[in-house]
C-alpha cells in the first residue's frame, strides 16, 4: 500500500488508470479525488443494487480495521456505482437503515447532518450513476454524482457513522466489508523506475509505467541530468517528432504473457529508432529491478525502483 503509484496525477488527463474488475463494473486502481490522489484498498458489489469501493493512502491490516478506519480523521473516499435503478427513497432507506446499525439506534444524535446529507441525493438514481463520497482532514465531507459536486457536510461525527455503514462492528454487508479491506497488491510493473546506462552505470532518467487497455506504456518523467531537461527528440518519427523528451512516450503497446510483458516498442530518444522490447520483474530475486530487454539494445537493462516516502 505504500509504494503508491507515485505522480499519476501528471497523466491522469491523458490516459487511464489499471483498472480492478468486481462482477461488471471496474474501479480505477488509484483514482482522483477533488485533485487528491487516493489508492484502491478493496471492492465488492451488493448484489443487484451497487459496487463500491474504498479508496485510502495509508495500510490496513484486513477487516479487524474496519472501525478504525472508519473513525480515522485522514483523507480518504468512497465510490458507489449504481448497478440497478432506483428511486431516492430506496437509497435513503439504506442509509437510513445503515446508520441505525452503525450507531447502535443512536442516528437521532445526527439528526440534522443526516437530514442535510439525504437532502443532497438526487430524485431519480440510474444504472450505472457513480456517487463519490470524499472526506478531507479536518471534517469536511463532499458527495459527488458523476464528478457533479452536490454538497458538503461539515462533520467528523457523521463521517464515522457513515463510513461505518460498510465498515463498522455491525455492517450492512459482512461480505462487502471484508472486500472493502482487502488488502490491495497494486501490479508490480507499476511505477516509477530509474534507467542506467549499461556501461557507465550513470542514472540516466525517470521513467513512469501505467497501463491502457491491458497494455503497459512508459513515458519519461525526468531527465536526471539538467542539461537535457529541455531536450527536444528530433531525431524521432511521427508524432513524437521535435516533442520534448521530458513527457514523451518511449514504451508502447508491451502485452502480458506469462510472468513478462512482451511485444512493445521503445524509442530510442539518442536516434530516434524505435525497436522491440520486453519487460519483467523476477519478484523471487528482487521486486524493485525491473529487466528490460531491447533488441539491438545490449542485452538486458535493469531499471530500479523509486519507492514512495
Amino acid at each position: 500500500m505504500k509504494n503508491l503509484i507515485c505522480n499519476l496525477l501528471l497523466f491522469g488527463t491523458l490516459f487511464s488508470f489499471a483498472q480492478t474488475r468486481v462482477g461488471e463494473m471496474r474501479f480505477n486502481d488509484v483514482d482522483v479525488f477533488d485533485n487528491v490522489e487516493l489508492i484502491l484498498n478493496g471492492a465488492g458489489t451488493v448484489e443487484k443494487l451497487y459496487a463500491m469501493a474504498l479508496y485510502l493512502d495509508f495500510e490496513v491490516d484486513g477487516v479487524e480495521d474496519g472501525v478504525r478506519v472508519a473513525e480515522k480523521d485522514v483523507t480518504m473516499a468512497i465510490t458507489i456505482k449504481i448497478t440497478s435503478s432506483m428511486g431516492d427513497s430506496e437509497l435513503k432507506e439504506i442509509i437510513r437503515n445503515g446508520l441505525e446499525r452503525a450507531t447502535d439506534g443512536n442516528s437521532y444524535l445526527l439528526e440534522n447532518q443526516i437530514r442535510d446529507f439525504l437532502q443532497l441525493l438526487p430524485n431519480q438514481i440510474r444504472r450505472f450513476d457513480i456517487f463519490n463520497v470524499l472526506y478531507l482532514k479536518g471534517g469536511v465531507l463532499k458527495l459527488y454524482k458523476n464528478k457533479e459536486l452536490l454538497g458538503t457536510i461539515n462533520s467528523k461525527e457523521f463521517k464515522k457513522a457513515l463510513f461505518k455503514i460498510w465498515l463498522g462492528e455491525n455492517p450492512v454487508d459482512d461480505k462487502l466489508k471484508e472486500d472493502l479491506l482487502a488488502s490491495y497488491e497494486p501490479n508490480p510493473i507499476l511505477g516509477r523506475w530509474k534507467t542506467y546506462d549499461k556501461k557507465t552505470g550513470v542514472a540516466i532518467n525517470i521513467v513512469q509505467l501505467y497501463i491502457i487497455k491491458d497494455k503497459v506504456y512508459g513515458s519519461i518523467q525526468r531527465m536526471l541530468r539538467i542539461s537535457e531537461r529541455d531536450a527536444v527528440c528530433y531525431e524521432c518519427k511521427g508524432d513524437d517528432k521535435n516533442q520534448n523528451v521530458e513527457g514523451l512516450v518511449i514504451i508502447k503497446g508491451l502485452r502480458e504473457k506469462g510472468d513478462k510483458y512482451i511485444d512493445g516498442k521503445f524509442t530510442n530518444i539518442k536516434d530516434g529508432k524505435v525497436l522491440e522490447c520486453q519487460i519483467w520483474i523476477n519478484e523471487e530475486e528482487d521486486k524493485d529491478i525491473l529487466n528490460v530487454k531491447i533488441k539491438g539494445g545490449g542485452g538486458v537493462h535493469q531499471w530500479k525502483r523509486i519507492k514512495s516516502k
